[in-house]
């Protein structure tokens, strides 16, 4: 039956992160069919000085900006044409 692994920063209140474990035990019941007592869940917490996105390091204090840059079609369509 499904292992679910969920890697995130770390989750400083306890109450949270048992909600959402069991959130998504529901979730996976209700949408899989799984029984409740089949699916594990595992709660990965990495620093955010260990986690990138767009190359930018989580402990960046632009972060939230700067990890969310992207190239739109049009833009990367645009490009090629010059």
């Amino acid at each position: 039956m499904p292992h679910i692994n969920i890697i995130c920063w770390p989750i400083s209140d306890d109450e949270k992160a048992k909600k959402l474990l069991e959130e998504i035990t529901v979730a996976t019941h209700k949408i899989l069919g799984c029984p409740i007592d089949k699916i594990s869940i595992s709660l990965q917490e990495v620093s955010p000085s260990r986690w990138s996105d767009a190359g930018v390091i989580g402990t960046d204090p632009n972060f939230l900006t700067k990890s969310r840059a992207y190239i739109s079609k049009d833009s990367e369509h645009d490009a090629n044409k010059k």
